[in-house]
């Protein structure tokens, strides 16, 4: 049988300890530095310290969230004193973004396992298996996979394969976002995300959160999940309150452990049964949390459009009932559902906008007739929704059983006290036994110690968390002992019990990255390139750009029926090639059959720079052209000088400095035209506003089936770094020739 891990989320220190609790074998938890979710209540260094004595004692992890992008300042005078003593109190492992925080880490603690984040944007597994030199034991692929794809990556690796398997979903691959830094200056891959994607935007074709996407819930295809290969079932939502991390773990393990231990079929029946248990817990999951209902994730949804939902954004709630009456400060409908005492129900317009919430003031069982006493005027009339949005009796429940837990760690113990000795203490737990000595036993001159008093002494433990599951004294008759050192002799053995008990580890020192470590002298060398992604700009910048300016051919937009075109057109010029920027599923398949027939003329004509914007880009690199120079694209985030050198040793120079181009805020499998029923009508860009005037444009890459969200206007950067990038987008032919002229390329 396959041991699944069910990982959940940790936004404060009691939702660590709660989900463990309720059946997490693991939870992944940032502290006051350094997370991706800057805002939760993240506990201190000295709380996980204790968390994981916790866990450990009872076979359970803590992953710490070290997923953000990191300064030089930060990463050597900051990271590495707050990991030490996670390190050698024996942290599991840590979740990492950023290539340079890889690479310290696992010079700094070569023992500790390292996890790359899914803001990695991996989407095989031999992309991970470049990870594998540094450190790398498991990895999360990018949430906009296929269930397919998974068993595919399965395949090609056996690094772990941690997926998110419920929660929340950002719009775009995660790590590829820079909208709300480019809006307000809050970076989310800095742990400041300000949630852009949830506003409601404006669009040509009208209005609505048309980037919100719903919440995934993969609780039916449980079965899917375990045959893939999947070694750890994720939970989003460090930002959600404990009672939700808790519930979740408490179904992922349960459902889990129902499919291994009684297989396919019962697991089937349990799913085809809309009345089952099953069904009933999946209805109470989305009592906690929803936006729009759930949606199955990409690994199992095939319509785009399905995974968002434009009307609401939000907790959704679930269907509570239908008004039948209104008027005269009252609203009566029948309950769809048991209702309870404290519930909040919520009265919805067919826009979903509220008209009014109010809180149920008694139990009423479904079928039953209520009766609201609502404000006048408040709009309510019949026919309208009614959705509860706070399940009173499911958080009751979720806090009674936490609570009838035995949280204690039970532990057994044996004193003895013979006369001409020591006394002796030893505790056994966990496989492992601790003896300490005490005072020297005498012969009793008057009152005789008794077992009983003894006893007394030892029974509690006092402040900690354990407990005797046994407890044995043995005692010579007649002795005396002095009874005040008892107490400091238990807590010796239980401390020496737990310094055996739970794994510690040294660290090797901190590393040392040599001042000497910086650009090679071709690195140094002047660069002038000029990005285009259509057939005219190429034309335009082969007549006005300067014989030395590197032309760079972005082929994502770029018909296969325009290659040997361009091809020829670059015959005698130093030019540059980027494959699209997502290559997965179909539209990896679809590009690869388009370079099997026409590919060969880019390969005939050596282009001498390849720009890397993905991992996948790095492997047809290394395949296809094997002795061009390799220069990373502005996505491969080198905020570091860790992450410069890591990026080096594959061979990969540092990015060129932009110094015109609309900025990509985002790079989304979801897609605004399938959202708009717009798709298939031939629009390649949509712009949107946000509430605030700010503009983007989503440009459709229909043949690879994927979206980028440009800025509407181009960021200019005055700079006198040496190596420089004009990137054109949509420009027509006058607009690049003005672009060249002013930035004299």
């Amino acid at each position: 049988m396959r041991e699944i891990e069910i990982l959940a989320p940790a936004g404060s220190i009691e939702g660590l300890y709660g989900a463990l609790r309720m059946g997490a074998d693991a939870v992944y938890v940032g502290t006051k530095r350094f997370g991706a979710r800057a805002f939760a209540d993240n506990p201190s260094v000295e709380e996980l310290m204790e968390a994981l004595t916790y866990a450990h004692l009872r076979g359970k992890k803590i992953y710490l969230t070290v997923n953000t992008l990191l300064t030089d300042s930060e990463l050597e005078e900051e990271l590495y004193p707050m990991i030490l003593p996670l390190y050698e109190a024996g942290l599991d492992a840590c979740i990492v973004q950023d290539m340079g925080v890889l690479k310290f880490l696992h010079e700094s603690f070569p023992d500790m396992d390292l996890h790359a984040s899914t803001q990695m944007t991996l989407f095989s597994g031999e992309e991970a298996e470049l990870l594998r030199p540094l450190g790398v034991t498991r990895y999360v692929p990018a949430r906009e996979l296929a269930i397919e794809e998974i068993r595919e990556a399965r395949g090609q690796t056996d690094l772990e394969i941690e997926v998110f398997v419920h929660g929340a979903l950002c719009y775009c691959y995660s790590g590829q976002c820079l909208m709300s830094q480019v809006i307000g200056g809050r970076s989310g891959n800095r742990g400041m995300c300000a949630q852009p994607c949830r506003l409601s935007l404006r669009t040509p074709y009208g209005e609505g959160y048309f980037l919100s996407t719903k919440d995934t819930c993969t609780l039916m295809h449980i079965p899917e999940l375990v045959d893939a290969g999947i070694d750890s079932f994720k939970i989003e939502g460090r930002m959600k309150k404990k009672e939700y991390s808790m519930y979740l773990s408490y179904l992922y393990r349960k459902y889990t452990d129902i499919y291994l231990n009684e297989g396919k079929k019962y697991f089937s029946e349990l799913r085809e049964d809309k009345g089952s248990e099953l069904w009933r817990d999946y209805k109470k999951s989305m009592d906690l949390y929803n936006r729009g209902g759930f949606s199955d994730s990409y690994l199992f949804e095939r319509d785009k459009a399905a995974m968002v939902y434009p009307g609401k954004n939000g907790h959704f709630g679930i269907m509570a009932g239908e008004v039948v009456k209104a008027g005269k400060g009252k609203a009566e409908f029948i309950a769809r559902e048991d209702l309870h005492y404290q519930d909040i129900l919520e009265f919805r317009n067919e826009d979903d906008t509220q008209v009014y919430e109010y809180t149920l003031g008694e139990d009423v069982a479904a079928g039953s007739q209520v009766v609201a006493n609502v404000m006048k005027d408040s709009h309510i009339y019949p026919g309208q929704a009614v959705y509860r949005t706070r399940n009173q009796a499911l958080l009751e429940w979720i806090g009674k059983v936490d609570i009838q837990k035995d949280d204690s760690y039970r532990l057994k113990g044996k004193f003895s006290a013979r006369e001409g000795g020591r006394a002796r203490f030893t505790v056994a737990g966990n496989g492992v036994e601790a003896t300490v000595q005490g005072d020297m036993v005498q012969p009793a001159i008057k009152r005789p110690v008794q077992k009983e008093d003894i006893k007394a002494r030892l029974n509690t433990l006092g402040n900690t968390a354990y407990d005797w599951e046994k407890l044995k004294i043995e005692v010579d008759m007649g002795i005396f002992l002095p009874m005040g050192g008892l107490k400091e002799l238990r807590r010796r053995a239980v401390a020496e019990w737990e310094e055996a008990a739970v794994p510690r580890r040294k660290a090797v020192g901190k590393p040392e990255l040599p001042l000497g470590n910086g650009l090679s002298a071709r690195e140094r060398e002047p660069m002038d390139m000029i990005s285009v992604t259509q057939i005219s700009q190429l034309r335009t910048v082969l007549e006005y750009a300067r014989e030395n300016a590197v032309i760079h051919l972005k082929l994502e937009d770029l018909s296969s029926g325009e290659w040997e075109e361009a091809a020829e057109l670059l015959r005698d010029r130093k030019f540059s090639l980027s494959f699209p920027r997502v290559l997965r599923g179909s539209g990896r398949r679809s590009f690869e059959r388009e370079w099997e027939k026409v590919g060969s003329v880019f390969v005939a004509e050596r282009p001498e720079i390849i720009v890397v914007n993905s991992y996948a880009m790095l492997l047809y690199a290394r395949r296809f052209f094997p002795d061009a120079t390799l220069i990373a694209d502005t996505n491969l985030y080198q905020e570091n000088r860790w992450a410069a050198e890591a990026y080096q040793e594959w061979g990969i120079q540092p990015p060129l400095a932009t110094v015109y181009g609309r900025i990509p805020v985002m790079v989304t499998e979801g897609c605004l035209a399938k959202t708009l029923s717009r798709c298939g009508q031939g629009e390649t860009r949509i712009p949107f506003v946000t509430p605030k005037g700010d503009k983007f444009v989503v440009v459709n890459h229909c043949k690879y089936c994927y979206n980028t969200i440009y800025t509407e206007k181009p960021a200019v950067c005055r700079t006198n770094l040496p190596r420089r990038r004009l990137d054109f987008t949509w420009e027509q032919e006058d607009e690049v020739r003005k672009g060249i002229r002013e930035w004299n390329f």
